[in-house]
């Protein structure tokens, strides 16, 4: 079991990055079908992160702690409850499951815009969020970019 999550919080590591690397790039500076595409992108890789992430942590807290929970939000209240994150990050974290969520069902530009917007607010959130766990395995965190 322990192999397993020491996978997970490798790739947990990796989609951070990649999602903050994504996030660097100025779609305002694109022109308008490239400019979309890479949103587009980005908003994967946010969908990718939350999702690893989430899955990481259920089973940081399983073979940590012994917690063997199912669902996302209880996993993240679980986190929250042990003092990995503070309530903020809590807070945050959950509302990145949402929008994970609503954006399986975003059909027109409109809705894609609000979401988007609140997407470049999670940059630095998720590395911060994983610290707690990766300390406590001895693992390097990710990078920070606030």
């Amino acid at each position: 079991m322990e192999e397993r999550l020491g996978y997970l919080v490798a790739q947990l590591a990796a989609a951070i990055a990649d999602f903050e690397r994504a996030l660097t790039i100025d779609t305002q500076k694109l022109d308008p079908p490239v400019a979309d595409a890479v949103q587009s992108g980005q908003a994967q890789k946010f969908e990718f992160t939350i999702e690893l992430f989430w899955k990481t942590v259920k089973r940081f807290l399983l073979e940590e702690h012994g917690f063997d929970i199912a669902s996302p939000k209880p996993t993240v209240k679980k986190y929250f409850e042990l003092g990995y994150v503070d309530y903020a990050e809590a807070e945050l974290l959950l509302k990145a499951i949402d929008m994970r969520n609503a954006l399986s069902h975003v059909y027109r530009k409109e809705q894609f815009a609000v979401l988007y917007a609140d997407i470049c607010r999670y940059r630095g959130v998720f590395g911060k969020a994983a610290v707690g766990m990766m300390e406590r395995r001895g693992e390097a965190p990710p990078p920070q970019n606030e």
